[in-house]
């Protein structure tokens, strides 16, 4: 992308839709960005959604500035668009943003959509730029949609965010579960529920077991503390996998109920958001025993399924073990990403 505007030209561009009102969203604005959320992604089928929690989770983070980094439009009638350039000040080895806009279905084909992403873009290298010191590592503007979502795909791509990764959500369900109780328990390994008091050693486990994994960077401990204090975690449901030689944690399943998406997917599901095994343990079938402990635990609480997402390229053949335990596809969802090396911004210099 050669044309990419300044930040105030590109607030420009959005000023000049007659009849809509910039300004920074307010913590009292989210039930109503929650209602607008609510109806765009239902009237794209979108298979992951917002919820009033997720917001004020975001709005709360000390890592956030909402007040930089968001603009809605609003008009007589409410939130036309929202306009989302989510940047990750905590890490630095390399500078993500989220792009999380979107435009209200009735007021798409304005141009509107195009202004967003643009001003979204021209804000996270503005932001970057502005703050960038000696050791940083590069911008990496990303954007997540469903796959057969053609418009904002096709948006994304001519605004210098080319597709860069597929991430597949698979789900299995519960029903008959105990055709799986042959999966052997690995010697020498003990399952037990989670341990507040081993939290600092699972967030070091899932650091190094990610990190052979595309675009990981390490959390930082506040990352992790938001991670396993959001509203959606569900410590009863997770569960680790102990060494019984060291007692060191070696594998962990954190699971959350992402009770927002149940209704519009028409079943409950207990969804693993994170399975790690360190790297000196693979192959000993403790991530399958993680899953199927986890399943019975999604059982018990009365659930109708396990979920979970995957990288379709993920290099530890997870697609397949998941495949072999029961889980099928039901949704993909695609990453495209703008990443700049430096400052300067993309097609300067």
């Amino acid at each position: 992308m050669t044309d990419l505007p300044d930040e105030p030209t590109a607030r420009a561009a959005l000023d000049s839709f007659t009849g809509i009102r910039w300004r920074p969203l307010k913590r009292d604005d989210l039930r109503a960005v929650a209602d607008f959320y609510r109806e765009c992604e239902t009237h794209d089928a979108n298979p992951e959604r917002t919820a009033l929690s997720d917001l004020e989770e975001y709005w709360d983070s000390e890592r956030s500035v909402p007040e930089e980094d968001t603009l809605a439009g609003w008009d007589d009638g409410g939130v036309v668009a929202v306009a989302w350039s989510g940047c990750n000040r905590a890490v630095t080895e390399r500078r993500g943003v989220h792009l999380g806009g979107a435009v209200h279905p009735q007021h798409r084909g304005r141009g509107i959509g195009r202004a967003v992403l643009r001003w979204q873009i021209a804000h996270a290298v503005a932001w970057d730029r502005r703050t960038r010191t000696a050791g940083f590592g590069p911008l990496v503007v990303r954007l997540a949609a469903p796959s057969d979502q053609a418009d904002v795909r096709d948006l994304a791509a001519r605004h210098g965010m080319p597709t860069e990764r597929y991430f597949f959500e698979m789900s299995r369900p519960l029903t008959g579960l105990t055709g799986l109780s042959d999966v052997p328990s690995p010697t020498g390994i003990r399952l037990t529920g989670w341990a507040p008091e081993r939290s600092a050693e699972v967030h070091h486990l899932l650091n190094v077991a990610f990190r052979d994994h595309w675009g990981h960077v390490d959390s930082t401990p506040q990352m992790w503390q938001e991670q396993t204090g959001s509203s959606a975690f569900r410590p009863g449901w997770s569960v680790l996998a102990v060494d019984e030689a060291s007692d060191e944690v070696v594998g962990a399943a954190l699971n959350t109920a992402y009770e927002q998406d149940w209704e519009p997917q028409g079943f409950t599901e207990g969804y693993t958001d994170m399975l790690g095994v360190a790297r000196d343990h693979r192959g000993r079938g403790i991530a399958s025993a993680l899953l199927l402990a986890s399943m019975h635990r999604f059982r018990e609480a009365g659930l109708e399924a396990a979920g979970l997402g995957v990288d379709s390229d993920n290099p530890s053949g997870a697609l397949r073990l998941y495949e072999g335990l029961g889980y099928r596809r039901t949704a993909s969802t695609v990453v495209h990403q703008l990443a700049v090396d430096d400052a300067r911004g993309p097609g300067e210099g």
